[in-house]
Order: C-alpha cells, then structure tokens, then sequence
C-alpha cells in the first residue's frame, strides 16, 4: 500500500464499499455519503484524489466539483467522476465542472486503477513543472538580485576618479554598505587615522583599531563581520544570518568593496607622499636661495661700501690736488663736475644694487607661498 490517501463520495453505500475494496489494497481509503460531507472532509484533511459520484441528493458531484475548483487550496486536486450516466453530454458536463476522468457504473477495476494513475502521472508531472517553474523564477530573481549587486560594486569602482580624500572614502563606503542595507563603521588609515560610522573616541572605534592589529582578512561574530584591506577596516554590525545564501553573497561584496577601497586609500597615500615630497623639495630650493641671496647681498653690500669709499678718497684727493696744480676756477670747477659725476654713479650702481636685492627677495616670498598650498 503507498500512501495516497482517496475520498470516495458515493450517496449509495453499496457503491463506496464496492470502490473500497478495490481500492483499499493499494490506497489510503476516505469515504463521505454526501457533497456537504465531502466539502467538510477535504476542508480538515487534503485528500490526494476524490472519486465523486454525480447524482447525489441536496448537491450533485458536478456543483461538488465546481466548488473545490473555485477554492486555491483545492483547485488542482485530481477529481474522477464515477457515474452510470454515459452519455456524451453528460461527460461534458464532467468535464466543464473541472474533473479529471470520467469512469462509468458498473466499475471496472483496471480502467479505474488506470485512470487514478493516470492523474497521479500528471498531477506529479504538473507538481514538477511547478517546481522547476518557481526554482527557474528564483535563480532568475537570484540573477537579477547579483546583477544589481556588480552593478553597485561598478559604480563604486568608477569613484575612484572622484574620491580626493579620506572623507570622500569614508562616505562612499557607507553609502554603499547602506545600499547593500547593512549598517557599518569605517577606520581609514592615511597621513592621520579617521573614523566614519562611529566617534574617533568610542569603542567601536577602539574596536576597529585593535582588529587592525590583526592579520584576518575576514572575521565574523555572530551577525558581526569584519573586512579588511592594507589601509581600511570595515565592521558590518548586522549581517542577515536567517539567509546563509545573502550573508555569503555579502561577504563577497564586501571583500571585494574593500579591495576597491583600499586601492583608493593607496592612491591617496601616494599623493600625500608626492605633496610630502614637493614641500620639502620647495622647503630645500628655500633655504638654499635665502642662503644665496643672504651671500649676494652681503658681496654687493661690501661692494657699496667699497665704491663709497673710493669715491670719497677720490674726491679728498682731487680737492688736496687742485691747490697744488695752479688751475684757474673754470678748470677747478671742471674737474670737480667730473668727479661729482663718478661719484653719482657709485651711488646710483648701490642703488641698483638694493633693487637686486628686493628683487631676489620677492622670489623668496614667491617660493614660500608655493610651499604653504603644496
């Protein structure tokens, strides 16, 4: 005997006994002696098939069939009707109420047994379409769901030209993790250690600085995960662990998000680096200049004072000569222009001088400036 339990529903009880023992060998039997009954019974306990009679008292096996097709639970129950009416019209009938074979009285065994398998065949045949149909609509969702998911994963990808800074990080991190509808913290380490998602003071920051010190790549607690890169650290606080399918998924995303991320960390660092680099270069070319400039001033200083001097000298000389030669006052005052011009352009050689010097000192104030906005 299997286990396919079928509800006999016959107003005659010489019928129901007679299907009962040609059944009963091979099946579960129930037996109802009237529609209402019938109704009753399936409504407590699913049967698998229902052999119906069609002239029954009060409801006839036709408005019994009608009924059960109009109720979801029951729709596709296979139903065979056992009738003495044979005419066509009659099986028409049948049929357009919703059953599934028509057999008529008096019964014979092998067509009956023929027919109750004949709609188990195509009622497990239909139960596998099913099936297939919804697992087909779930890979197919499934898809659709991990399409969405890389598609996500390559929008945060294409970040990577637009992120400048660790906040710039930080934030898309998050918001892609609250995409994924998962609630996180960030720890970023670039030229300082920033947090996101969290107090730089609390726990959970003091938290994610300790699990830096580790060397896992992965780590889960509970509905807790962590994931982390060279440079980044991220605490998922509440993975969905009813569907082991979506957390492993998410931890996918999440590893890769975080390989991503870190490259962008990387890039940051080696800009920091490079503007490290410039500065000191520029803090170099500075101190070398005002060293430069310092030695030039000093030389042209010398110079000045050197060029006052002769000058002086000169002129204290050609006054004590002029005594000495006997000229008349046009020669006197001649030569006395001739040396007032020299000595005018010493001093206007000195004032150029100072000029070189601003000049030069302009450039200093110049790199400086650089140097700040490096």
């Amino acid at each position: 005997m299997n286990n396919k339990n079928i509800l006999i529903v016959d107003d005659s009880k010489e019928n129901r006994v007679l299907l009962r023992m040609m059944l009963e060998d091979d099946y579960q039997i129930l037996e109802a002696e009237s529609g209402a009954e019938c109704l009753a019974l399936i409504e407590e306990d699913l049967p698998d098939l229902v052999l119906l009679d069609v002239k029954m008292p009060e409801m006839t096996g036709y408005e019994v069939c009608s009924t059960l097709r109009e109720n979801s639970a029951t729709e596709s129950l296979p139903i065979i009707f056992v009738s003495a009416l044979d005419s066509t019209e009659e099986r028409l009938a049948g049929f357009e109420a919703g059953g599934d074979e028509y057999v008529i009285k008096p019964v014979d065994g092998t067509d009956l047994f023929s027919k109750i398998e004949s709609c188990f065949n195509r009622q497990k045949v239909t139960e596998e379409a099913n099936e297939q149909a919804q697992n087909n609509m779930r890979i197919a969702l499934e898809a659709m769901t991990v399409s969405s998911e890389l598609g996500q994963i390559i929008e945060f990808i294409k970040l990577g030209q637009e992120v400048n800074t660790a906040l710039d990080i930080g934030q898309a991190v998050l918001s892609i993790t609250k995409e994924f509808s998962l609630k996180a913290s960030v720890m970023i380490d670039t030229d300082h250690r920033y947090f996101f998602g969290c107090d730089s003071d609390s726990m959970e920051a003091m938290f994610l600085a300790k699990i830096k010190e580790t060397e896992e790549r992965i780590t889960s607690i509970g509905s807790r995960t962590i994931v982390q890169g060279d440079h980044i650290v991220l605490f998922i606080k509440d993975m969905p662990l009813e569907d082991e399918s979506l957390v492993g998924r998410l931890r996918d995303h999440m590893a890769s998000i975080m390989d991503i991320a870190n490259s962008f960390v990387v890039k940051l660092n080696n800009e920091i680096l490079q503007q490290q680099q410039r500065k000191q270069f520029l803090n170099e070319v500075i101190a070398i200049a005002e060293t430069q400039i310092q030695q030039t001033s000093e030389k042209l200083a010398k110079q000045q004072q050197s060029s006052n001097e002769i000058s002086q000298q000169m002129v204290n000389n050609l006054e004590s000569m002029l005594f000495s030669l006997g000229l008349d006052d046009d020669q006197e005052e001649t030569l006395m222009n001739l040396a007032s011009d020299a000595s005018f352009k010493l001093s206007n050689n000195a004032i150029q001088s100072d000029d070189i010097k601003q000049e030069l000192n302009v450039i200093i104030e110049r790199l400086k400036s650089m140097e700040s906005t490096a």
